[in-house]
């Protein structure tokens, strides 16, 4: 019997809330039928993506995107299913929101919130950075989280380790594009070597609004993958964790690096105001 049964779901994150919705209800019945523990969103997911999906925050409406996070917790409540959502946190009218990653319970609580420590420059036109990791032990398993443009830094990963993670769930927006670019290979390449550089795991999901650059994939620590959907097509993966090797493979890191001290863990401006230093504060 597997510890934690992972659901990771990609579909197409648009500007419309509403509609964000609806497909992640769909994903809640569907990993609940998968036998599934926990339920995985990918980046903004429920909000959309500021910068791709919509041009501002101004006149967003922020009651309505807390009215479906409330549904949704419900919901999670209901079925009995933790659910990492992925969503925008406000803060308030001067301050930019964050990019977040919400841990819900299966009673429908936060229990906590990861806010996008590493912003790229687009995100700064719209977000607040995060400067706080999240570890969670979750039916044996000590999970952490990390949203897209953290993978491009090596000590994100390790600061996890060293926290005690053996599973990341890394939530990503690589869609909505014109065409082909770098995202095609770079993120299918970077999320296992952070795994086989640390001894880890990862669920790597994605947004499959057309054009995106990858399907959600498991990554394995010897820099396999375990499994991965199509792109540009709404699915849903199932995994089951502890998880072993490919066969065949091996652990090759046996000594990684350590963070060091006073290592800046976020690119961007985070800010000190209390609803983002609170990781259990409501939406």
């Amino acid at each position: 019997m597997a510890h934690l049964r992972v659901a990771s779901c990609q579909f197409p994150v648009s500007h419309d809330i509403r509609r964000n919705a609806q497909y992640i209800r769909t994903y809640l019945q569907r990993a609940t039928q998968a036998g599934a523990h926990l339920l995985h969103t990918s980046e903004a997911s429920l909000s959309g993506y500021a910068g791709t999906d919509f041009t501002t925050f101004e006149g967003y409406d922020w009651a309505l995107l807390r009215a479906e996070t409330a549904r949704l917790r419900e919901l999670a409540k209901k079925l009995g299913l933790w659910l990492v959502l992925g969503s925008a946190h406000y803060l308030d009218a001067q301050t930019p929101p964050t990019n977040c990653l919400y841990l819900i319970n299966p009673q429908g609580d936060i229990v906590d919130r990861y806010d996008k420590c590493f912003c790229t420059k687009g995100d700064q036109r719209f977000y607040s950075a995060g400067n706080r990791l999240v570890t969670h032990i979750i039916r044996d398993i000590p999970i952490g989280l990390a949203i897209c443009y953290d993978v491009c830094y090596p000590q994100l990963y390790a600061a996890y380790r060293e926290r005690g993670a053996q599973v990341m769930l890394h939530s990503f927006y690589n869609a909505h594009d014109k065409g082909p670019n770098c995202l095609d290979v770079l993120n299918v390449r970077q999320v296992p070597t952070r795994c086989a550089d640390n001894g880890m795991w990862a669920v790597a999901n994605n947004s499959s609004y057309l054009y995106s650059h990858w399907g959600s994939f498991v990554a394995r620590p010897d820099a396999t993958i375990a499994q991965r959907l199509p792109m540009n097509r709404a699915g849903m993966l199932v995994h089951d964790f502890p998880d072993g090797l490919s066969e065949g493979g091996w652990i090759h890191n046996y000594l990684p690096m350590r963070v060091a001290e006073g290592e800046a863990m976020y690119f961007g401006t985070p800010s000190q105001h209390p609803r983002q230093m609170d990781g259990r504060v409501e939406p």
